[in-house]
């Protein structure tokens, strides 16, 4: 069987890496081959004009007639620096192959309709709060309707699609009458990977390598910086426990904040570490590689994630974590919680987003509460979602 994944590709980007991960475990079962979404023909910003888009839309829909079966990897930004050409684009590419699959990494449609500026005494009484509500909503409004044609093209089409969460299918489902949707968790580690970062081989590594000794117990994030990470409330818990915890934040700038010059996040951390009095408890450890992330994730001796929510479809570091921490901490966002319900790992504890008591005493307790060595190595991530995946597209779509 061929697969061609369409895709970003082997750049800074999580779904170009999830890409990566499909293309290993599927040429387990198929010749796959990758045809990258090359920014820099499809996207503005990065030099791309209209012509060279179409050129790239053209030349990657002339190639996938050959195969057996498309899986396109969606985001809206991926081809396009607007949504009207995100979409065209999208149409086009799986409209070429008629056994096509759209994992869709984003869905922003969650009413099914767009919204409505109703008028109150309020708004009349701020008659400027209003214009620039209205403003702002026609704009949001004008994204979801095109979402919107987007589904009503994928069902009259009937394309297959994949989504991150139990919760989006039946979405899909119900609000936009899909019929063709699947769900799945993303997953990222195969056995042998976890064998080669097992928790007490990586946690020895780490503290070799960073010089860490007895008795200071390690806690870890992950991440670029952002605001919705949450590693203030991090610090703030931090603060909070003995002085044998130490923070260690395994993060870098993302590339926009690099691009202008913004290191705002990480001078607010400092500041509050200052403020705190826990600077000598909390290591910035840098942007790391995709090894010492999984070695510092199995390494240390908490992984929190302590994210405020922000209404993200899926997230790889909640996956990531959940296959390779010895003990997991998450806010409860939707993400988070939604990630939880299809059972993937044996032991974690949520916390309410901000309550950084609750986030302490979970801490605190997590042994009490858990056998942190049973943690199932037998549970097959990445081969799993693989064999997902060619059911998918082996499957004949209904018409």
């Amino acid at each position: 069987m061929k697969i061609a994944i369409v895709s970003t590709y082997k750049i800074d980007c999580g779904i170009a890496r999830f890409a990566q991960i499909l293309e290993r475990d599927l040429s387990e079962y198929a010749e796959v081959t990758v045809f990258p979404l090359n920014r820099y023909e499809l996207k503005e910003e990065f030099g791309g004009t209209r012509e060279s888009a179409n050129k790239a839309v053209a030349r990657i829909v002339e190639s996938l007639q050959g195969f057996d079966a498309v899986s396109i990897q969606h985001e809206y930004s991926l081809f396009a620096s607007n949504f009207p050409d995100s979409i065209a684009r999208l149409k086009k590419i799986a409209a070429a192959n008629p056994n096509t699959c759209i994992t869709f990494h984003t869905v922003l449609n969650r009413a099914g309709r767009p919204q409505k500026n109703s008028l109150t005494l309020g708004t009349l009484v701020r008659p400027r709060s209003t214009f620039r509500s209205f403003i702002s909503t026609r704009r949001k409004n004008s994204v979801l309707k095109l979402e919107i044609e987007l589904f009503d093209f994928v069902k009259k089409a009937n394309i297959k699609t994949v989504v991150h969460t139990a919760t989006t299918q039946v979405l899909l489902e119900r609000l936009f009458s899909l019929s063709q949707v699947s769900s799945h968790p993303l997953c990222y580690t195969r056995v042998e990977d976890r064998e080669r970062y097992s928790n007490d081989v990586s946690r020895s590594a780490l503290r070799l390598k960073y010089n860490i000794r007895d008795p200071v117990v390690t806690v870890g994030v992950f991440g670029y910086f952002g605001a919705y990470k949450g590693f203030d409330y991090a610090i703030e818990c931090l603060a909070r426990l003995p002085k044998q915890y130490h923070l260690l934040i395994f993060a870098g700038l993302h590339p926009a904040s690099i691009k202008e010059s913004d290191t705002s996040e990480i001078d607010k951390l400092r500041s509050l570490a200052k403020k705190l009095k826990v600077q000598d408890r909390v290591s910035f450890m840098g942007a790391v590689d995709d090894d010492d992330l999984y070695r510092a994730i199995a390494g240390v001796d908490y992984c929190w994630l302590p994210y405020r929510e922000v209404g993200q479809e899926a997230s790889a570091i909640c996956s990531e974590v959940a296959e390779l921490a010895r003990r997991m901490i998450i806010s409860r966002t939707f993400a988070f919680s939604d990630y939880i319900k299809f059972g993937k790992r044996q032991h974690y504890e949520l916390f309410e987003i901000s309550n950084i008591e609750e986030l302490k005493l979970k801490t605190v307790l997590y042994d009490t509460l858990h056998n942190t060595e049973s943690e199932s190595e037998l549970i097959q991530f990445a081969e799993e979602q693989a064999r997902f995946y060619m059911n998918v597209l082996k499957t004949t779509v209904s018409v």
